[in-house]
């Protein structure tokens, strides 16, 4: 099923793929990937420098179905905000980069969204002794969240619906975010619930900072590659 999967997502990114962006790519001999900077499990450099996780397979796997050889890549690293204009722009190749799949980024955003390569959602995370069950308990909280997000949307949505108060401290870069709500100025974090497991276990700055809970989910999040659209 593995096979299939990359298979399938290889021929969706490269079979329709415009002449000029395919061209470039060859006689540059890399292929440009933009990815996160530092998302554990998708994209995220080890102790060498080496960007290692499941969307940087995926461009590995591009690369060597396009190059023949999957060390042809070039990592970029991206914030949530600048995503999207890197590919517009011509920055990078294609965007490898937890993004949502979502009907309005698909008709205004002047991009093709790949096929969906993971299934996630949107979640929270709070400290065990901070006495909060479920999301009702954070009335009054505030909220780290990155900029540029569905997050950043769905929580106005959802809290909006439910009467909920709380107060988003709103980052450019999920570093920053990450030591924010470990040093305690954020009562809560909402991310992906993927990407909040990845720093409860590698971006928490002792033990007992490590001791979250999950306070519960307000979407799906069908995250999908990127590219730019082949007619442009």
């Amino acid at each position: 099923m593995k096979r299939i999967a990359v298979t399938a997502l290889l021929v969706a990114s490269v079979s329709a793929a415009q002449a000029a962006t395919l061209d470039t790519v060859k006689q540059r001999g890399t292929l440009v990937c933009g990815v996160s900077a530092g998302f554990a499990g998708f994209s995220a450099p080890d102790s060498q420098g080496n960007y290692k996780g499941l969307d940087v397979d995926y461009c590995r796997a591009l690369a060597a179905g396009v190059l023949g050889d999957a060390n042809k890549v070039r990592y970029v690293a991206l914030t949530a905000q600048n995503r999207f204009t890197a590919l517009q722009s011509g920055e990078i190749d294609v965007l490898y980069r937890n993004s949502t799949q979502t009907f309005l980024r698909g008709v205004t955003l002047g991009l093709r969204q790949g096929p969906v390569n993971f299934y996630d959602g949107q979640g929270f995370v709070v400290r065990h002794d901070a006495g909060v069950k479920d999301l009702k308990g954070l009335n009054g909280a505030t909220v780290c969240v990155a900029q540029g997000t569905t997050h950043e949307v769905t929580l106005g949505d959802y809290g909006r619906a439910n009467n909920i108060d709380w107060k988003p401290l709103v980052f450019d870069r999920v570093d920053t975010m990450y030591q924010t709500f470990f040093g305690g100025r954020c009562d809560v974090m909402t991310q992906d619930a993927s990407a909040l497991a990845g720093a409860v276990a590698t971006a928490a700055p002792s033990p007992a900072a490590r001791k979250c809970s999950p306070t519960g989910s307000l979407s799906r999040s069908p995250p999908t590659p990127a590219r730019r659209s082949w007619t442009a």
